[in-house]
């Protein structure tokens, strides 16, 4: 048995899987119960989001040129990811939930539950990527393009959905939970659960890579890149506090004609445009222009 569980623990209330009972069984089930019928709506809406909206994302990207930056790579990698559970796990989960059985086959069983850790992780191992490009980017400006180019970009996203691979892949090679005493385990002719066994050794592995070990990364390049931000806001207006100042001094009404002191001339130097920084420099910019005379 491995560690992908196809249980038989169901109530005795669900009759035999076969082919006279189960069409009438389905139908009472789905039609004839309101509150299934809103689960399935409800499930059923936010699947479509799920889906329509990565799709809409892929499309926006590689319809622009514009938006085929090494940034949007990841965050295509991640929309796939996304779009892949929404075709392949939710549609399955959302039977599972209505139904409470497995109806799919002990095959479609384990090729799911590792398809759905799977995606799963490579979704959040792709929220890690972007953190991490997003560090280099604020804090790594003038190396960025070398640093983050695209191919070092593609072997990432690589690299994401192969660790991923990994993380999913020990149970189907094995790593599993026996289960000794075969009378525990009934059949009602293939209408069972599907679901993990809490085998302690792969619970453990799988979420320090799926979920504790990515967080922690996460939380490390978003702390680091707040701390950054924070300076560089804090500098800008102690620089245009500065420039404000100096000018105030040397107006007229002040009796200085700019002999008696040098005004502190504030520059921003940019070579040219670079669009990781953009958000983080209008941010800063905005944060400290509206009473300085450089706006006015």
């Amino acid at each position: 048995m491995s560690l992908f569980n196809i249980s038989s623990d169901i109530s005795q209330d669900i009759p035999a899987f076969s082919t006279t009972v189960c069409p009438s069984w389905f139908r009472q089930e789905l039609f004839n119960n309101a509150k299934n019928i809103t689960i399935i709506i409800i499930l059923g809406f936010i699947n479509a989001i799920v889906v329509a909206g990565n799709i809409l994302v892929v499309l926006a990207v590689f319809a622009s040129a514009k938006l085929r930056t090494v940034t949007n790579f990841l965050i295509v990698s991640l929309a796939i990811s996304d779009l892949l559970v929404g075709l392949a796990v939710l549609p399955y989960s959302i039977s599972l939930e209505v139904l409470e059985v497995w109806i799919f086959g002990e095959l479609w069983c384990q090729m799911w539950l590792a398809v759905d850790v799977w995606l799963c992780t490579a979704s959040i191992l792709n929220l890690c990527a972007i953190s991490i490009d997003r560090y280099l980017a604020i804090t790594r400006p003038v190396h960025y393009r070398t640093i983050m180019s695209t191919m070092k970009v593609r072997l990432l996203i690589a690299a994401v959905w192969m660790l991923s691979f990994i993380i999913c892949f020990p149970p189907l090679v094995g790593w599993n939970d026996r289960v000794q005493d075969s009378e525990e385990i009934t059949s009602y002719d293939n209408l069972t659960i599907c679901a993990l066994i809490t085998n302690q050794g792969y619970v453990i592995y799988s979420a320090l890579g799926s979920f504790y070990i990515p967080m922690l990364v996460m939380l490390f390049f978003y702390y680091r890149i707040y701390v950054v931000a924070l300076k560089t806001s804090r500098a800008l207006d102690r620089g245009f506090r500065t420039a404000k100042s100096s000018r105030s001094k040397s107006s007229p009404g002040s009796g200085q004609d700019g002999g008696g002191g040098s005004d502190v001339t504030l520059r921003i130097h940019r070579q040219r445009p670079r669009k990781p920084l953009v958000s983080l420099w209008e941010a800063s910019f905005c944060a400290g222009f509206p009473s300085s005379p450089f706006t006015s």
